[in-house]
Parts: C-alpha cells; structure tokens; sequence
C-alpha cells in the first residue's frame, strides 16, 4: 500500500499542520513552512492522486485464516515509511500515526481518483484550545461527576478530518399556506373575536451553496451533523500536507446513497425560508409546498473535527468539536446523586414557599 510521510525540509524530522501557527511545523528543530513552499517540494504528490486509480484493497479468500473473514474485510496493512513497521488499519483510514515510531503517516491510495478530495478546510483550532473548550463545556454540566474531568480523558482526544458531500443545488418551488389575523376585544360585559383567514403564496428561486452532509456512515455520523455548519472562508484547494499528523476517514458513500436524504434536508430548509418571509399574521399553517432541482453540483471535501471517545462506569460517550468554529456536540455521564439531591432541594424549596403562599392568604 503506498504511504505518504512529509518530512522536513531542514532536517528530514515528520511534519505536521500546526493550527495555532496555521503554518506546517517540525517539532524536532522547530522549523516553519508555508503550504507554498511546501507545494514547491511535494507538489507531485498531489499531482499523483490524480492519474491514479483508487486500489482495490479486497482481502483474498485463502488469505484468511478461519474465524478472521469479518476482521480481515474492514482492515489493510501498511508499512511506515519512518521506521519500516507493518501497521494495521481501518479500510476508512486515510491518515493516521504508526503505533511504534509515533510518526504521521497519509495513505495516500485512499485518497485517489474518484477518492481525492476537491478541497479542504484546514484545523483552525488547536489541541490545546479544543482541550480547553472541553473543560469550558464540561464546566457548564452541573450533574457532572466529579471524578469524570482528568487528564486521562484528554489523551483521548483527536484531530480528525471527516469526509462531507459539499452540494450545491439551485431549487425553484412554491409553498401554499393559510395565515390568520386575530383580534379581540370587549364591549360592556361582551367579549368579541374576529378571525381573518388568508390564503398566502410564496415562491421563488433558492441557491445553496456548499451544503454540507457527512459521507461517512457509522457511529460518528449523527456527531458530524451536529458539529455543523463551517465557513466556507477557508476552504483550501486539497492537499494531503494539511492531513499529516492528523486523523482522517475517506468516504464510505457514494451520491446514490445520500441523495435522498440531501433532497429531504434541503426540501424541508426550503419550506423553512419560503415560511420565514410570511409575516404580519397571528398564525400560520403550511399546506404544500413543492421543490424542484434546476442545477446540482457535488464536490468531496475533508472538514476537521476534534473527536473524544471515552468509557465512563461502562458506557460509551462521544464528544466532538467543529476544528473551525468550536461548536461543540457531546454525551456527558449524569451522576445521579448530584441530581437526587437537587430534586429534593427543589422539592423542600417550592414546598416551603407554597406553605408560606398559604400562611399569607389566611
């Protein structure tokens, strides 16, 4: 399987993407270097991923041992160019470090045809402030268990490039709906309404852009929605540099397998804008609405996220961050006697105060 592994350009140390620098940086003698100069030495790397087809990576029958069939049709192996170790990884995985030398390494046959991405935007946020923002989100949880923020659960946390379908769609539709006007009022001992209802139209042209939705299927899927939407300002054209010393997943899905759920989250985003112009009403009702595609274009993109695993009492919870934005989605553990207590303390305050609520009307 080939292997990509950037190496310094003053001392030949592995390289990495430092999102605090946003610069590529050498941690053995500290060295910095602009994607520029780093096309000026590596450009044909990326060159390659073009003329290249995609390898198929299918595990012959009679080259697996009984009772590993399942283990062998989701994991390749793969030699680290550093230190020359055979490493096993996910059939997903498109870049990750060698367990033994510790040195980031881009399989780059995951990445190439149909498979290269069109472009990228780069970890904005670095480890140390994703680590930060974690306590800061934590620190919000107040039945948290004490015992749950360490260290340990930090060193759980990596920088990973997820795969998204980047869509554009220009949608032409309409949308019926009927609003009504109330109005009261009294006169003498009378009380009167009025109800006006009105049949509203709207429909126009809508253009989206950059539409993102996750072409990974899995557990982190539901995580990567969440962590939505990044701004497309920094959207770079794809280079596998920006994928050293990070994690990354290539894509599992084609267009067909996501189309329909693209077409229903865009229908229903439609629905939300044509609604959203119709104002001056009391209420309003959607009756229809119709949504046709004029032009679609879809392109590969790889978008950061800051992903933490963690196994707490037992049980799995996933925390995951925008490597952009920093908005954050997480499952946290409850503990239980934090929120017992709190019950009880909130049933002896509202009980006291409708004892007093009571002393007073007597």
């Amino acid at each position: 399987m080939e292997t990509v592994a950037y190496k310094c350009l003053n001392c030949g140390g592995p390289m990495q993407y430092n999102a605090k620098k946003l610069k590529f940086y050498c941690e053995y003698c500290r060295s910095d270097f602009t994607e520029e100069e780093l096309k000026a030495n590596f450009g044909e790397l990326d060159e390659n991923l073009d003329k290249n087809e995609a390898v198929s990576e299918d595990v012959q029958p009679q080259d697996v041992p009984e009772g590993f069939e399942d283990f062998a049709s989701n994991t390749v192996m793969y030699s680290c160019e550093s230190c020359g170790a055979e490493i096993i990884a996910d059939k997903t995985t498109a870049a990750t470090f060698c367990v033994y030398c510790h040195n980031p390494v881009v399989i780059s046959n995951r990445l190439t045809g149909a498979f290269k991405p069109a472009k990228v935007i780069p970890f904005m946020i670095s480890e140390e402030d994703a680590q930060q923002r974690f306590f800061d989100f934590c620190r919000k949880k107040h039945f948290l268990p004490k015992d749950f923020i360490s260290g340990a659960q930090l060193e759980n946390m990596r920088g990973v490039y997820y795969p998204y379908w980047m869509v554009d769609s220009l949608k032409d539709g309409n949308l019926y709906a009927t609003a009504k006007q109330i109005r009261t009022w009294e006169a003498g001992d009378e009380r009167f309404t009025e109800t006006k209802t009105f049949k509203v139209m709207r429909a126009g042209k809508i253009d989206f852009r950059d539409y993102p939705y996750p072409a990974l299927t899995g557990e982190h899927s539901k995580a990567l929605k969440y962590v939505n939407p990044y701004d497309d300002k920094d959207f770079k054209k794809f280079t596998m540099a920006y994928l050293s010393g990070f994690l990354a997943e290539k894509r599992d899905t084609e267009r067909k397998d996501v189309q329909a759920d693209v077409d229903k989250e865009l229908k229903e985003y439609s629905e939300k804008i044509y609604k959203d112009t119709i104002k001056g009403y009391d209420s309003v009702h959607v009756d229809s609405v119709s949504v046709k595609t004029l032009k679609e274009n879809w392109q590969y993109a790889m978008m950061p996220v800051w992903m933490m695993n963690f196994n707490y009492n037992g049980k799995d919870y996933l925390y995951a961050m925008n490597g952009q934005t920093g908005k954050n989605y997480g499952e946290l553990p409850i503990d239980m006697g934090k929120l017992a207590i709190f019950g009880v303390l909130l049933f002896v305050i509202i009980t006291v105060l409708c004892g007093l609520g009571g002393y007073f009307l007597l």
